[in-house]
């Protein structure tokens, strides 16, 4: 039998966006994931991601027979490193894209920030929030997202792929799958309480975008040296898995031949 990657994906961007950085893995692995997390009504988002990291354990517990390979970008990487820290015997290897790890004194920032109810200063909620929802139909939205700035390096089909998972029929178009309530919650509630890295049971490796202004050079530092992750860079912003996707499916296919998982 194959193994099996479960991918988590980012906030904001369900699992069906990934299908063009997950197809060429398909021929050595059995790809699997949720495609919403946070949207069912039994793990609601809380502070510092609490029941989401619930979602992701349980829904392992619940298919898989032996352990999997957990990948995941951005919010996904860091649930599914929570998992790998709650439960190593679910987890046989850990590849986080672009999932930062706070350091003790950026987790004491947030928390105080937090506290204050200023946490927006420091995440993309406030971006979230009064966004577009609806369009005419799906050319529309792929205009409307070509257009914005975080996408704009984003590769053509991953981009076309994003606008189909993304959107769905409403009455007078088409409309955002993924709820921007949800998102804001789960950007205003980023865990704080993950600064006591140690080397996890499973190998387990972090990719960093070289322009990303999430996981920083600080964070790739602290994740080797504090949690022994594998370092590992490649060209692109935050959302590097959409703008390289061959590269991104080759590297991660590249780490796990050398762990043996493949």
């Amino acid at each position: 039998m194959k193994p099996i990657i479960h991918f988590s994906h980012a906030n904001g961007f369900p699992a069906g966006a990934y299908q063009h950085v997950l197809a060429p893995l398909a021929a050595h692995a059995t790809i699997r994931s949720i495609d919403r997390l946070g949207h069912h009504p039994n793990y609601p988002v809380t502070n510092n991601w609490e029941h989401l990291e619930r979602e992701l354990l349980e829904y392992f517990e619940r298919h898989y027979a032996t352990p999997v390979i957990a990948v995941g970008h951005s919010l996904g990487g860091v649930l599914s490193y929570m998992v790998a820290r709650r439960r190593p015997d679910l987890v046989a290897g850990l590849i986080m894209l672009d999932s930062p790890l706070l350091t003790p004194w950026q987790s004491r920032g947030l928390r105080l920030l937090k506290s204050l109810g200023l946490s927006d200063r420091v995440t993309p909620a406030a971006r979230t929030e009064g966004r577009r929802t609806r369009w005419p139909d799906q050319d529309s939205a792929l205009a409307y997202f070509r257009s914005k700035s975080l996408m704009k390096r984003f590769d053509d089909t991953c981009l076309r792929h994003y606008v189909e998972a993304g959107t769905q029929p409403c009455d007078d178009g088409v409309c955002l799958s993924y709820d921007p309530d949800v998102e804001m919650k789960i950007y205003r509630t980023i865990p704080d309480n993950l600064s006591n890295a140690a080397p996890l049971e499973m190998p387990a490796a972090v990719v960093a975008g070289k322009q990303s202004n999430v996981l920083r050079p600080v964070n790739a530092r602290y994740m080797q040296a504090k949690a022994a992750m594998q370092v590992e860079w490649l060209p692109g912003s935050h959302m590097f898995p959409f703008e390289q996707p061959q590269a991104t499916a080759q590297l991660i296919q590249r780490l796990l031949q050398q762990w043996g998982l493949l």
